[in-house]
């Protein structure tokens, strides 16, 4: 397996046929991924609601496509469309197979005892849980 820099260029150019992938939800500035482009998966996606945090991403070229960047709430319709868009353009540009790993680290606050700020957390509690 080879490795690569989290801050080295990618090109389309150099990702093997089938590669070692992954998507990170609820993904931050993309510090819980560094071990994954360390061992060389690439990102398929990443959804991040803040656009700041999106930004760092994009700085350090987590993703390849432009598009594998997707700054919008989790629970919008649009973003899951997003996401499967995304996986079918590695499926047909890079004969990926199936998705390596996924990655979610959605947000603790509302259980968490040092918040002491918390007011209604049902809506972010929830977020990991999705209805037809």
């Amino acid at each position: 397996m080879f490795t690569r820099d989290l801050f080295e260029l990618e090109s389309k150019e150099n990702v093997p046929v089938n590669p070692l992938t992954y998507i990170s939800l609820f993904s931050g500035a993309g510090i819980g991924c560094y071990g994954f482009q360390k061992e060389g998966f690439y990102c398929v996606a990443t959804v991040e609601i803040l656009e700041k945090r999106l930004k760092i991403q994009k700085y350090n070229n987590k993703c390849i496509y432009s598009s594998g960047y997707i700054n919008n709430d989790i629970r919008n319709d649009q973003v899951r469309t997003n996401i499967i868009d995304e996986v079918n353009r590695w499926k047909t540009n890079f004969k990926m197979t199936d998705l390596g790993v996924l990655i979610a680290t959605p947000p603790c606050q509302g259980m968490s005892v040092a918040n002491h700020k918390k007011g209604d957390e049902k809506t972010r509690n929830s977020l990991v849980v999705f209805t037809n």
